[in-house]
């Protein structure tokens, strides 16, 4: 069988063969091996057939299909080769012998499965018919362009057929005007139907499926059994999502649904109940804080620390003005002024920092006059209030808030009773309190005070460059994570005087202290660096975090700021103020604003932040303003830019009458609702585990309504989830972005460091379904402790010599924030609390072990993200223990905390049941497919390889189900 392997890999190399397409072959030959194994060793066969019997039959039809397949494989290869036409016909005939021949195959294994399936389920199954394989379609198709069926169509097609207008006596009445519980949500007795005008070829669309309730949704599914014995339903695979841990061993046992095509046997799980260690629904709750003495503080004295705090502003901003005067700043064309782009930040949050800073200042002032220790600074101080100061006029002002249908546009009165919970520019909340050195404002130390190791000494030696990419995840698991995360936190950095970037290092070395900025917090660099010692470099650039407004009003710790909204909301695409969504709305039919490059929408351009070396091709402008960091996050919020202006343009087609502020709000409601979904229903299964999903009600219900929602819970974003556990996706990154042909060869292999704020490759033409194509094929790297080089060496490098070092700049931000170590996050997510590096051998490895022993004094010293990204991944999972527990909390807070949420019953907000059965028919595979230009394949998981089940197929498939918008004619409007 691994000849197949083989036969592949002597096919000659040529500028159009990848060597993805090699190792496709070889994978596919290793599981084909495997099925082969299982096969003998299925204990109902003898049942059947002797062993013998079966066995030697099924082998043979493997054999003879593998060996029919590769050759079809190397066939193809020399194809993409040869010039001559003559060739190519020769070529093509030969195909399509073998074709024939491997479908005869196939019929032959089938029948076999049949005749299995028979015995399992005592049921008389039909002969198979065999289709011919999408993958066959598609060398048939991309070698003879006359055939159309096949030809990549721009955009999907639009309905041939206008739905009849349900009667009003017989629409389904809204959640919010009964209110029924969602178990007893009546489905619409009448739904349009499409009028048969011309026969399809596939069948009709169905909702996306869960098998966790057994009782729901089994119509028309033949029941199964799985290798392990437990009942099933066939399903397709798309429709059996909530097991993605477990698709290689869904894969394993394929089935045959009602139609011709394989599907797999869904296991019949009931979903946990939620657990009794964890009542709050995976919501983690802060500890009690420690007993310490309250120092008797009176009115007189809070006051002279506030105004005490006013004059140190003032020299502050002398100190700041002198430094911008002496220009040190900042300069431009380096990696740290590259870094700052990222952190883009307006003048109205500048001054909220500033705001802030006061009250920093003067609980600095308190600490320091009564000599308080870190403990009292950090849990007594917040016993008093700022409200009878000088600095009272910092404290947000309340706004009376009324339910509204559409979300604001800043995430404020999103909760009723709490208006600025995941609003844009308040406080990152905390779970665990800061352990700052002084207990208020120094970045954290080692518990005897001294100075913690380098971060950049941390990152050398920890996270080492080693290639392992996934076998199962593609990266658009990782480009999900960053697209998600530009959605819900954005931390700001303070500058200096008119916005500009702070200068903490001069000539290599630390600034002296006279010229430092006091947010200043550079990272210091070994003499034997392996990069920077070269350049006589031992000081990286580092500037602390702009600080937040406390949200109770009192004294206390330094918070930090979230300046875009809280909630999974969409801002990435619309933006975080009402300004904001101004700038980026055409101002007709509800669309987005684009530019229109040869037919092509892409994202407006934005020429004051960048433009190419010929000042022709401009950055582009989205909702979030990191934007253009790299080529891939570009075209993802492209892709989102399209699909908001498909759905409008859609919906202006079914009503008419409704003007832009409404075709904006409602197609704004729907793409909003489509990323909720994707998130939870196909990226959190990846990253947090069924298991997690299931025992905290995160999956999507299979059907019906929820009332999950929660308004006694701050869904605000966590500062350890900003801060460390959100980056567990720098782990995934690969070196270089990829972009691949239509026919499998890499047209784009861009290294990371020198084309970061490059996005101009995209106004090239096919260049965004290249890397379409690049992000659903590419593998990610493995989670775990090693890194790029391209991130910890040359980040943000450009054409200079060096760059920056993310994990180090991770390390440095948590101690920058105060996060506490890496043991109190273990025990607050219970897990016990190591004692000794001994206990760390659970979940870590102990040459991982050994590596921290020699970076931290103690096991209680551990950085957060250095410590989770060490642990191994759970048991269906992708992330560790802390980390899922960390990143759980958050998506549990994200789903029941707000009141907008796509699921939820009895809002102003709430979809109709047929509108939300509808959207469940979302996935990403679906949005790629109909905002590529040009994309005639995907597989149906995008996040996951395509495979022998999870094959590519044409986006006008039945397997990639689309949302019908025609339920939203004659929709409501606020």
């Amino acid at each position: 069988m691994y000849s197949l392997c083989e036969k592949a890999k002597q096919v000659p190399k040529s500028s159009l063969i990848s060597s993805y397409t090699i190792d496709s072959i070889c994978l596919y030959s290793l599981r084909k091996a495997v099925k082969m194994r299982c096969v003998r060793q299925s204990r109902f066969r003898t049942e059947l057939f002797s062993r013998e019997q079966f066995t030697a039959a099924e082998q043979s039809s493997y054999v003879a299909g593998g060996s029919l397949q590769a050759q079809i494989q190397a066939l193809q290869a020399h194809l993409q080769i040869v010039r001559s036409p003559q060739e190519q016909e020769l070529i093509l005939a030969q195909q399509a012998s073998l074709i024939e021949r491997l479908n005869e195959a196939q019929r032959q294994q089938q029948e076999l499965q049949r005749r299995l399936q028979e015995q399992l389920i005592g049921i008389p199954q039909q002969p198979f018919q065999i289709e011919e394989q999408p993958v066959i379609r598609q060398v048939e198709s991309q070698f003879q362009p006359q055939q159309p069926q096949f030809q990549p169509q721009q955009f999907p097609q639009q309905p041939q057929f206008q739905p009849e207008r349900p009667r009003p006596q017989q629409q389904q009445p809204r959640p919010q005007q009964q209110q029924p519980r969602p178990q007893q949500q009546p489905r619409p007795q009448q739904q349009p139907r499409p009028q048969q005008q011309q026969p399809r070829p596939q069948q009709p669309q169905e909702p996306i499926l869960f098998p966790a309730e057994a009782q729901q949704n089994t119509e028309g599914s033949l029941p199964c059994s799985t290798l392990t014995g437990e009942a099933g339903h066939c399903r397709p695979l798309v429709k059996c999502i909530t097991f993605y841990a477990e698709v290689p061993e869904l894969r394993r046992q394929p089935c045959k649904l009602q139609g011709q095509q394989l599907g797999v046997c869904c296991p019949l799980r009931k979903r946990p109940s939620v657990a009794p260690d964890r009542p709050n629904h995976g919501v983690l709750r802060p500890p009690p804080p420690p007993q310490v003495v309250i120092p008797p503080f009176t009115p007189q004295q809070l006051n002279n620390a506030a105004q005490e705090a006013l004059e140190r502003i003032r020299d502050r901003l002398q100190f700041i003005a002198a430094l911008f005067a002496n220009n040190i700043i900042l300069h431009p064309a380096t990696p740290a002024a590259w870094h700052l782009e990222f952190f883009q930040t307006t003048n109205a949050t500048l001054d909220q920092g500033q705001q802030a800073q006061k009250n920093v200042e003067a609980s600095v002032s308190l600490v320091n006059e009564f000599q308080l220790n870190p403990d009292q600074g950090t849990f007594a101080l917040p016993t008093f209030s700022i409200l009878n100061t000088v600095i009272a006029d910092t404290c947000p002002r309340p706004t009376n808030c009324r339910p509204q249908k559409y979300r604001s546009a800043d995430g404020s009165c999103n909760n009723l009773n709490n208006e600025r919970w995941g609003k844009a520019g308040m406080a990152l909340q905390r779970i665990l309190p800061p352990k700052y050195g002084d207990g208020v404002n120094s970045p954290r130390v080692a518990a005897n005070g001294q100075e913690l190791a380098s971060a950049r000494v941390i990152s050398t030696q920890f996270a080492t460059d080693v290639n392992h990419p996934s076998e199962n995840y593609t990266l658009l698991v990782m480009q999900w994570g960053q697209f998600l995360d530009h959605d819900l936190t954005h931390t700001p950095i303070s500058r200096g005087q008119s916005g500009s970037g702070l200068s903490c290092c001069r000539d290599g070395a630390i600034i002296t202290a006279d010229l430092r900025h006091p947010d200043c917090f550079p990272i210091s660099l070994p003499r034997n660096d392996h990069i920077f010692a070269r350049f006589n470099e031992s000081c990286m650039e580092f500037v602390r975090s702009l600080p937040a407004p406390r949200p109770e009003c009192n004294f206390g710790p330094r918070e930090q700021m979230n300046q875009i909204t809280g909630y999974l909301d969409g801002s990435n695409i619309y933006g975080s103020s009402e300004s904001r969504q101004r700038e980026l709305r055409e101002g007709r039919g509800g669309r987005l604003r684009v530019q229109n490059v040869q037919g092509r929408s892409l994202l407006p351009e934005n020429r004051g932040e960048c433009t190419d070396d010929n000042d022709v091709l401009a950055c582009f402008k989205a909702g979030d303003t990191r934007v253009n960091e790299q080529v891939e996050l570009a075209v993802m919020h492209t892709i989102w830019l399209r699909e908001h202006n498909r759905v409008a343009t859609e919906l202006a087609r079914l009503n008419p009458g409704w003007n832009d502020e409404t075709l904006f709000q409602e197609a704004r409601r729907i793409v909003v609702a489509e990323m909720q979904h994707i998130t939870y229903n196909e990226f959190l299964p990846i990253i947090l585990g069924r298991d997690y999903m299931d025992k905290f009600e995160l999956t999507p219900r299979d059907a019906g309504f929820t009332q999950l929602y929660d308004s006694t819970l701050n869904p605000s974003i966590t500062n350890a989830f900003a801060t460390a556990a959100f980056r567990f996706g720098h782990s995934l990154i690969q070196s270089h972005m990829q972009g691949f042909t239509q026919f499998g060869s890499i047209r784009e292999n861009l290294e990371l460091s020198h084309h970061q704020f490059e996005p101009y490759v995209l106004y090239q033409d096919g260049a965004l379904d290249n890397f379409v194509r690049g992000l659903s094929t590419q593998p990610s790297q493995r989670f775990d402790r090693f890194f790029s080089k391209q991130l910890t060496d040359h980040l943000f490098q450009g054409p200079l010599d060096f760059g920056l070092d993310l994990v180090a700049l991770n390390i440095q931000r948590g101690r920058d924030h105060g996060l506490p170590p890496y043991n109190d996050w273990r025990e607050v997510c219970g897990v016990n609390r190591a004692r000794s590096w001994d206990n760390l051998r659970e979940i870590m490895d102990s040459q991982t072990i050994e590596v921290l022993k020699s970076l931290y004094p103690s096991v209680e010293e551990i950085d957060l993200f250095v410590g989770a990204v060490a642990e191994k991944p759970l048991k269906g999972a992708l992330l560790g223990p802390t980390f899922v527990c960390l990143v759980g909390d958050q998506f549990a807070r994200l789903r029941r905390g707000d009141r907008f949420f796509y699921e939820e019953a009895g809002q102003p907000s709430t979809f109709s049941q047929v509108q939300l059965d509808q959207l469940r028919k979302t996935s990403l595979a679906r949005v790629l497919c109909d905002n590529s230009d040009n994309n005639a394949f995907m597989q149906p998981l995008a996040f996951l390889q395509a495979s022998f089940l999870n094959q590519r197929v044409t986006c006008d498939s039945e397997s990639i189900p689309r949302v019908d918008l025609r339920y939203w004619t004659g929709e409501r409007t606020a």
